[in-house]
């Protein structure tokens, strides 16, 4: 269960980052909307910091193994690949809005069930 909330995590974290991209895109020379980049740059980034610390729960919640942790980052690296697999393009914006909330939600989630 666990490993699935990286998943998820994961999977907001790469939309973001393919909107970043998408938004920065040149239309005659000017990039298609600089805000969009930069909040889906900063969601992103974000994104990570709610990553490390439900990394840090479970591996100190199962007698303090750093493979668990470590599995639960490669989840969400996994989550990531996983949304530029899935990708609907008129449709990651709209999950990009909603993103932070969703990886600080799961990130909750990851601490109570460890």
């Amino acid at each position: 269960m666990v490993y699935f909330i990286a998943i998820v995590m994961g999977y907001f974290v790469g939309t973001n980052a393919l909107v970043n991209k998408r938004m920065g895109a040149m239309i005659n020379g000017q990039p298609y909307s600089s805000v969009w980049q930069l909040m889906s740059g900063l969601g992103a980034f974000a994104g990570w910091f709610c990553i490390l610390p439900a990394a840090y729960f479970v591996s100190t919640a199962w007698g303090n193994d750093f493979w668990n942790g470590l599995g639960f980052c490669a989840a969400a690296l996994g989550g990531s690949l996983l949304s530029g697999f899935f990708q609907v393009p008129g449709f990651n914006q709209l999950l990009c809005a909603g993103a932070i909330v969703v990886n600080v939600a799961c990130v909750v989630a990851v601490y109570i069930l460890t």
